[in-house]
């Protein structure tokens, strides 16, 4: 069963891409169509809206880093030591993270949409219903109910929601997170890192070309099939001598090296500690 789990897990990021890819107005050129086409076959299988989604996510592009990033709560999170990463996964893993998420970040922005919404705002949420009950329907009537909540509903509420920590983390979380002065932590800088992953990774983690995601944030309207050119444009023109650090290898193993990074420790930690003691 475990090629089947990881399948789905991968099938699950993916739509969450095209998900964020049509949050850019990317996939076709008349909004309306847009929109549908991504809550029919995207968004709507795996419970959201892409309008729901975009209500959060236009405000990471123009507020990078800072508390007004309505979508920068992967990489805010703090996983530097044991203690910092278990609890990280512990949270994600056991869905809890999730069920928030599905609350706050999806259920209250499907409130929220205008009604000028490009597309019908009851889409989303009715192919959420007929999906998932059609499936759990087909499990049930194959002796096998439990293979809903386990090939689906736990890759969309917990995996799902681990790697996207992972992936957010490796992409914009900066090497000195968090940082104090005076006892008080700083605002952290806007960061971006381009990947450029294995087969496995991209396939994992990067699909849609998400890997390319310093040209994405320098330019948010390039569609994804773009992407790549724009990316071998910046690599003949210097962009990445200029700026090393902004481009990796592994999206996994930067999050390794940052949750392992001890350098800027001030060791806040031990002292909360022991003040609780």
């Amino acid at each position: 069963a475990f090629v089947p789990f990881l399948v789905s897990c991968a099938l699950v990021q993916a739509m969450l891409l095209w998900v964020h890819e049509a949050s850019h107005f990317s996939l076709f050129e008349d909004r309306r169509r847009n929109d549908i086409w991504t809550d029919l076959f995207f968004a709507g299988p795996i419970g959201i809206t892409v309008g729901a989604y975009r209500v959060k996510h236009s405000s990471h592009h123009a507020e990078l880093g800072t508390a007004q990033d309505q979508d920068g709560y992967p990489y805010h999170i703090e996983v530097r030591g044991t203690r910092a990463l278990a609890l990280v996964m512990l949270r994600s893993l056991s869905g809890v993270l999730g069920l928030w998420l599905a609350k706050s970040k999806y259920v209250g922005s499907t409130v929220a949409l205008p009604a000028t919404a490009v597309s019908p705002r009851w889409i989303g949420p009715l192919v959420t219903v007929v999906f998932n009950a059609v499936l759990l329907g087909l499990c049930i009537l194959s002796g096998r109910w439990y293979l809903y909540f386990l090939l689906w509903a736990y890759p969309i509420v917990a995996v799902a929601v681990a790697l996207n920590i992972v992936r957010s983390i490796a992409e914009h979380q900066p090497e000195d997170f968090p940082r104090y002065r005076d006892g008080r932590e700083v605002a952290m800088r806007p960061v971006a890192r381009t990947t450029v992953p294995n087969w496995f990774e991209k396939w994992m983690l990067y699909q849609a070309n998400f890997n390319y995601h310093v040209e994405h944030h320098l330019f948010p309207t390039v569609p994804r099939h773009n992407l790549g050119k724009l990316h071998r444009h910046l690599v003949a023109q210097g962009f990445y001598r200029q700026f090393p650090q902004a481009l990796q290898r592994s999206g996994f193993a930067k999050f390794w090296q940052l949750a392992r990074n001890r350098r800027y420790d001030d060791f806040s930690d031990a002292v909360g500690d022991a003040i609780q003691l």
